[in-house]
This record gives structure tokens, sequence and C-alpha cells, in this order.
């Protein structure tokens, strides 16, 4: 199931992609901090993230107690959260970075149980909302918190592979590289796999496939591979 998809000029189809995804600029109200390490060479932090439109996220921020405050930056997601990330995470502190494990809205412990993420973003849908544009908005604000840019992502799955491409499409000087393991070559997976709606119900954007595909999203971001 292959779409021709129209042809634009960057800034052109980054407005689109905005559009589709009823982007909206999401500030970072407060980044609390709710558990705090240091032992056997590494620091961590456990942080809980609310926004501006009252959602939050969660996250646990590494690194080597030798690494400078300075050192290079890298949001690590995975679909199975953030406790599924620990092998790409070891890597990247193992590197002298800094690193955040993040998990964005309907993500590892950011996932309502009842009655689970599916039913919330149908709802959210219904609202108008696009649940992936949130969840891009929100790992935005999370890479400029975690700052200086540009960030790198790392990727685990195919949710969290959209989400990457998406947010450094629309911001390409946030971000350094994107990384992507276990993705999809093309979003028309969703349709020939089949993907069930309530296993990656933010995939299921209206009109995201009808304009965009992810080698679009490659593009625009720029560095991903």
């Amino acid at each position: 199931m292959r779409i021709k998809h129209p042809r634009w000029d960057s800034d052109t189809a980054r407005g689109e992609l905005a559009r589709l995804l009823r982007r909206r600029k999401l500030e970072l109200r407060h980044a609390w901090a709710i558990s705090n390490t240091k032992n056997k060479g590494l620091e961590t932090r456990g942080y809980r993230f609310d926004f501006s439109d009252g959602l939050s996220a969660t996250g646990l921020w590494l690194k080597s107690l030798t690494a400078a405050e300075s050192a290079p930056a890298t949001i690590v997601l995975n679909d199975g959260g953030k406790k599924a990330a620990g092998a790409v995470v070891s890597d990247r502190v193992n590197r002298g970075e800094r690193v955040l494990a993040a998990d964005l809205l309907f993500l590892g412990d950011a996932a309502p149980e009842k009655p689970g993420p599916a039913a919330y973003a149908q709802l959210m849908a219904a609202l108008g909302e696009r649940p992936l544009g949130i969840q891009v908005a929100q790992l935005i604000a999370l890479a400029e918190w975690l700052g200086p840019p540009p960030v790198r992502l790392e990727a685990d799955g195919i949710r969290t592979q959209v989400i990457a491409l998406a947010a450094a499409a629309l911001e390409p000087r946030l971000f350094s590289a994107v990384r992507v393991h276990n993705g999809m070559r093309s979003l028309a997976h969703l349709f020939e796999a089949p993907v069930e709606y309530r296993s990656a119900p933010e995939l299921f954007c209206l009109d995201l496939y009808r304009h965009f595909d992810l080698y679009e999203l490659t593009a625009l971001a720029g560095r991903a591979h």
C-alpha cells in the first residue's frame, strides 16, 4: 500500500507536518526530581515532567560521575518503556554522555493502565488532538530542557521511531542524530502487517501517511540514519 505524496520544499513540508500533528508550543513547567543516587561511579535522577497542557512524562537521567555536566546528551526512547532500554542507556553512559531515558505520554510509566492508552488516544482524537503531536511536543520540550543542543536520539520500536523522526523533522536544530532500532521502513507497514490500533494508537494519525512517509521525515530531519 504505497501512496504518492506531494512534493514540497522543506519549510512547506514542516508547516504541513505541524498542521497534521496539531502542533503547539509546549512548555516544561516543572521537572520534579523524585529520586537520586550516586553509586559505583554512576549518578542518577528520577524525574516527573509536568507540561503546560497539564499532561506529564517521566524520565531517568544518568551520567558517569567522571563525565562533565556539559557532556553530550542523548535521549533514549523505547516502545517498551525506559525499563526496556537498559542496553542502549548503558552504552551511551559508557561513552561519557548524559542520558535521559524518557517515557512520553502513553509509553512505559506514562501509560494509563485502565482503560489503556488506546481508549485515551481515541478520546483525545475525538476532541481534535493528535496524540502523536503531543508526544512529539513533549520530546522537543525535553530536548530543550536537557540541552544544550544538539541532542542525540535513540529510539527502539516503531512507535518511538515515528515520534523521534517527527520531532527531528520539525526541529532539526535540536538533534544531532536519530538512531532507530527495530523500526519499520514505511508507514505502510501499519496496514500491511497489519498493526492493531491498540498496540500503537498514536501512529494512526489522521492524514499522516497521506502526506508523509518515513523517508520524508528522515530527509527533513537531515541527520537521521
